[in-house]
């Protein structure tokens, strides 16, 4: 259980910045709803990623927390990069 915590204490802000993501999408037709899907589910990826990434740093002589520290700020930030990319990829074709 507490190799999840990382992500779980940050999975009501990633609800939060994927709901705004989500309504400030100007989607006319369903093919960029698609991609906003799939952009959305390729934030959470990076961010699941970031985590698994972060619970294996393994520093001698810090506090075993420091794995739960780098593996949210990890998440938070591979999440922050897909959304981010997404949505500067969006507002390019739009």
């Amino acid at each position: 259980m507490m190799s999840v915590l990382a992500i779980l204490l940050l999975a009501p802000w990633f609800a939060v910045l994927g709901w705004i993501y989500w309504r400030t999408a100007p989607a006319p037709f369903a093919a960029a709803r698609g991609f906003d899907i799939g952009a959305l589910a390729g934030a959470v990826a990076l961010a699941v990623l970031g985590m698994w990434a972060g619970l294996q740093y393994d520093p001698a002589g810090h506090h075993p927390i420091i794995r739960q520290i780098a593996a949210a700020l990890i998440a938070y930030k591979g999440f922050l990069l897909g959304l981010g990319l997404a949505w500067a990829w969006r507002r390019r074709t739009a």
